[in-house]
C-alpha cells in the first residue's frame, strides 16, 4: 500500500528555512497529507520563494492514487508532468504564487533531461510557446521502437493510421502530447490517462542507466504483491462515497463512457470574454433589483445572527455568571451559576454555485440567475463564507469533431459521450468578488443550441469543492432540466446521460457535501432529493436565498443566547 507522509522529501537545509517552508506548505494545503515526491523530480535547490510555492502546490493538488498506477521507473517522468500541473493550478489560483513560479528554470530538477521536460510542460500548460529542442539525442534501442509506435498511436488516436509516425519519440510529438494534457489540468484522473503513453515512452527513451538521478523514494514505490493486494481491495470493498476528496469515478462500473476528452475545455471565464459581453452586463444593472436586494439583506441578517456568540446558562461549571451569584445566598443554594460558550450555529462553510448554460436557458432566466448570483456571492462574502461560481455547457453544435471522429471510425456501438465539455470558472473560493463579478457577462451571452451534460459537471464541481478545508460543503445547481446532448443520445439512447447523472448525485449525497438544485422552468425533483422548481424567472433569486439559508443555518435550538 502507499506510504504517505507530509510534503516532499527535502534535502538537508537550515532548520529555520525548513521550518518556514513546512509551515507554508501546511497552510496552503490546509493540512492535507500526500505522498512524497521522488528526489530526482525535486527542485535542484531550496533557495527562493518559487521553490517553497512549488512544494506547497504539490502537497495541495497532487493525487497519489494516479501516481501509484505507474512503475517505479515511470514515476519520475510522471512526477515531472504532475509538478507542472499542480504548479499551474496554484499559479491560476493566487497571483502571488504565479509571480513566484513564473520562472520554471528556478524550480527545475538538477538533471538536464528532466529539467528540459519540466520547463516544456510548464510552458505548454500556461499556453506559452514551447522550446524547439526538448529531447536529448540519446540513442534508443531498436526493440523499443515498436512499443513507442504503439503507445504513440494510443496517445494520438484521433489521427488516421497512415499519419502515425514510424520513428521514435520526437520533439513535435512531445509538444503535441503536452498541449493535449493542458486541457485536463483540473482533472487528475484524465490528466494521468493522457500522459500515461508519453510517460511509458520516456521511460524507454531515457533508460534508468542513462540519466543520473537519485533512487525513487520508497514512500511512493509499491511492491508487486502490494499492488495486487491494493487492486483486489478496490474491487471487493464498497465505495465509501466522497470523503475528504471526491471518490474517483469508475466509468466502466457506472456503464458510462467518453469517446474522447481531447476537445474538452476547462478555463476561467476571462478566457472566453469579449468586449461585446460587457454590454449585456450593463443591461443587467438596469433591471429592478429591489426585491432581490431585500432577499439578500434577509439572508445576511440570518447568517450573521447564526454566527454570533451563543451561550448555555445555568451550568455547574464554566465561566462565572455574575447575574446568578444571588443563588448562592438562597435558602436552597445551588451551584448552577456558570455559563459556557457553545459552538456557533453556523460553522465555517464553502458554497459552490453551479449554473447550467445550455441554449435552452432563455435570456430572462439567465438575467435573473446572474442577478441572484451576484447578490448571493456578495452576501456570503460579507458573512465570511467562501464561495465558488462555476458554469457548464458543451462546446459544439453542428460542427462537432467528436461526432465526426466517431463516424470516421465506423460508428462503433455505445461510444459514450459524443460532444466536448465546456466548464467555466467564474470565481474560485480564494478570489474576491469585486475582481471577478464582471465575468458574469459571459453567463448572459446566448448559447444557441448548446447542450448540457450535468453528470460530469456535478462530478467536476464536487471534486473541486471536496478539496476545500471548511467542514461544511454546500453545492447548489441551477439548471433548466434533464441532461441532453443530441449526438450522445442518438448513439447511446436518450436515458444514457440521465442514468449517469443519477449515479453521480447518489455519490455526492453519500458524501459530506450538501446538494440542492433549483429547476428553472423544468422539474428537477426526479433527479435531486432536495430540489425546487420555479416557473417564473423572478423566483430564481427567492429560492436561491432560501436554499442558502436553510443549508447554511441548522435548525434553531431552544437554549437562550446572550
Amino acid at each position: 500500500m502507499l506510504s504517505c507522509h507530509e510534503g516532499y522529501v527535502m534535502p538537508t537545509i537550515p532548520s529555520k528555512e525548513q521550518a518556514l517552508i513546512e509551515a507554508w506548505t501546511r497552510t496552503y494545503s490546509s493540512g492535507r497529507i500526500t505522498c512524497s515526491l521522488s528526489s530526482s523530480s525535486q527542485p535542484a535547490a531550496l533557495n527562493d520563494r518559487g521553490v517553497a510555492d512549488a512544494l506547497a502546490a504539490w502537497r495541495r493538488w497532487h493525487d497519489p492514487r494516479q501516481q501509484a498506477r505507474f512503475t517505479s521507473d515511470e514515476q519520475r517522468w510522471y512526477s515531472l508532468f504532475e509538478r507542472a500541473r499542480v504548479e499551474t493550478l496554484a499559479s491560476q489560483e493566487l497571483p502571488g504564487m504565479a509571480h513566484n513560479l513564473a520562472q520554471p528554470t528556478a524550480t527545475a530538477p538538477a538533471n538536464k533531461e528532466m529539467a528540459a521536460l519540466y520547463r516544456a510542460a510548464r510552458f505548454a500548460f500556461q499556453g506559452l510557446p514551447q522550446p524547439d529542442k526538448i529531447l536529448s539525442s540519446s540513442p534508443i534501442n531498436q526493440s523499443s521502437k515498436g512499443l513507442l509506435k504503439r503507445t504513440l498511436g494510443q496517445l494520438l488516436g484521433q489521427q488516421s493510421p497512415a499519419s502515425q509516425p514510424s520513428h521514435s519519440l520526437t520533439d513535435n510529438q512531445l509538444q503535441a502530447s503536452l498541449l493535449e494534457a493542458a486541457h485536463h489540468l483540473e482533472d487528475s484522473v484524465a490528466f494521468a490517462q493522457v500522459v500515461a503513453p508519453l510517460v511509458e515512452q520516456l521511460s524507454h527513451f531515457y533508460p534508468s542507466n542513462q540519466t543520473s538521478h537519485p533512487r525513487v523514494e520508497s514512500s511512493i514505490e509499491l511492491e508487486d504483491d502490494e499492488v495486487e493486494e491494493d487492486e483486489s481491495a478496490r474491487e471487493t470493498l464498497p465505495q465509501p462515497g466522497l470523503t475528504e476528496e471526491l471518490a474517483e469515478r469508475d466509468d466502466q462500473k457506472q456503464q458510462y463512457a467518453v469517446f474522447s476528452r481531447a476537445w474538452d475545455e476547462t478555463q476561467p471565464a476571462s478566457y472566453w470574454l469579449q468586449r461585446t459581453d460587457t454590454e449585456a452586463l450593463k443591461q443587467l444593472h438596469q433591471l429592478d433589483k429591489r426585491r432581490v436586494k431585500q432577499l439578500a439583506h434577509r439572508l445576511q441578517r440570518r447568517l450573521l445572527a447564526a454566527s454570533q456568540r451563543q451561550w448555555l446558562f445555568d451550568q455547574e461549571d464554566g465561566r462565572l455568571d455574575n447575574r446568578r451569584l444571588a443563588r448562592l445566598l438562597d435558602d436552597k443554594p445551588t451551584q448552577r451559576i456558570f455559563r459556557f460558550e457553545k459552538e456557533a450555529l453556523m460553522p465555517e462553510a464553502c458554497v459552490t454555485l453551479l449554473v447550467d448554460q445550455s441554449g435552452s436557458m432563455d435570456l430572462r432566466r439567465r438575467q435573473m440567475a446572474a442577478m441572484a448570483i451576484e447578490l448571493a456571492v456578495h452576501t456570503l462574502e460579507i458573512c465570511k463564507i467562501r464561495c465558488e461560481v462555476l458554469g457548464f455547457t458543451t462546446r459544439y453544435t453542428a460542427d462537432n469533431p467528436v461526432f465526426r471522429s466517431w463516424l470516421q471510425r465506423g460508428k462503433p456501438e455505445f461510444p459514450g459521450r459524443l460532444n466536448a465539455l465546456q466548464h467555466i470558472i467564474y470565481k474560485t473560493p480564494e478570489q474576491p468578488w469585486r475582481r471577478t463579478k464582471h465575468h458574469l457577462s459571459l453567463l448572459l451571452r446566448p448559447m444557441p443550441r448548446h447542450e448540457n451534460i450535468d453528470g460530469e459537471a456535478l462530478h467536476w464541481a464536487a471534486n473541486r469543492l471536496s478539496r476545500q478545508p471548511q467542514p461544511r460543503k454546500i453545492m447548489i445547481v441551477i439548471s433548466d432540466g434533464a441532461p441532453y446532448d443530441k449526438a450522445t443520445a442518438q448513439a447511446n439512447g436518450r436515458d444514457f446521460l440521465e442514468r449517469h447523472l443519477r449515479r453521480i448525485i447518489s455519490d455526492i449525497e453519500k458524501s459530506p457535501i450538501s446538494l440542492a438544485a433549483i429547476g428553472t422552468g423544468q422539474d428537477v425533483a426526479r433527479f435531486y432529493n432536495n430540489a425546487l422548481t420555479v416557473r417564473s424567472p423572478e423566483a430564481v433569486a427567492e429560492n436561491l436565498f432560501e436554499q442558502l439559508g436553510d443549508l447554511l443555518v441548522p435548525a434553531q435550538t431552544s437554549e437562550g443566547s446572550l
